[in-house]
């Protein structure tokens, strides 16, 4: 059975490249490659949370996810600020690429608690 991390991303991955095409034919290149960039963002961030949690749950240790949380943060900070000042991308794009996947993590949960599908994941 596919875990609940997994279907997030495949369903985030398919509207931000739905997304992506349709804006490419209204919007100027900066804008659309900040869509890309703030999905990459989201999604790598997402991915180690997801797997953070995970660990937490099952293992029980905190502390080192909290320096790992850190870490990633600072990466991320990093990211942005080189998608934006030297590459010049759209933060408005970026904002729309990062938002992407949160608005997926309620279809999935929605659908998933409407099918009775269960995936062992905690509560």
């Amino acid at each position: 059975m596919m875990k609940i991390e997994n279907k997030i991303l495949i369903l985030s991955l398919i509207f931000c490249g739905i997304l992506y095409t349709v804006s490419t034919f209204i919007f100027e290149p900066a804008f659309c490659n900040g869509i890309l960039a703030g999905f990459a963002l989201g999604a790598v961030n997402f991915r180690y949370l997801s797997k953070g949690v995970r660990r937490v749950t099952e293992e029980g240790r905190a502390g080192l996810m909290i320096l790992w949380g850190m870490f990633r943060l600072l990466v991320s900070g990093v990211f942005a600020w080189y998608c934006i000042v030297p590459l010049k991308l759209n933060v408005t794009g970026m904002l729309v690429g990062l938002t992407i996947l949160p608005v997926c993590v309620p279809i999935v949960a929605i659908y998933n608690n409407l099918k009775g599908k269960n995936d062992g994941t905690p509560a």
